[in-house]
């Protein structure tokens, strides 16, 4: 048997507070089948990756690889302003592509 790939479902109706009754109504999907991809005991489809991605406020693939708790990052994006998260970007760039050692 394949193992499944690690998903963050769960954790990211958590992070917005959403209970799965709640989760069900904005996606329009059903309690059961939010339950059971939470568990991976079903798979996902791209439909419904899309519909909880926007129940979530989130982007369908952070729902695959991002756990929401373990980055603090969105919390500050979500408030900022346009021009902020330009700001953001453009340090964040300068964070990434800054070598240690030409400090």
């Amino acid at each position: 048997m394949m193992a499944r790939h690690r998903t963050y479902f769960r954790e990211w109706r958590k992070y917005r507070g959403h209970t799965l009754e709640v989760a069900a109504e904005l996606s329009g999907m059903s309690v059961g089948n939010i339950s059971a991809m939470e568990r991976g005991a079903q798979s996902y489809t791209q439909d419904g990756l899309e519909a909880l991605a926007n129940a979530y406020r989130c982007e369908p693939g952070q729902l695959l690889s991002l756990d929401p708790e373990q980055c603090d990052i969105w919390s500050i994006w979500e408030i900022a302003g346009a021009d902020e998260r330009r700001k953001i970007a453009e340090i964040a760039r300068i964070i990434v592509e800054t070598p240690a050692d030409g400090l």
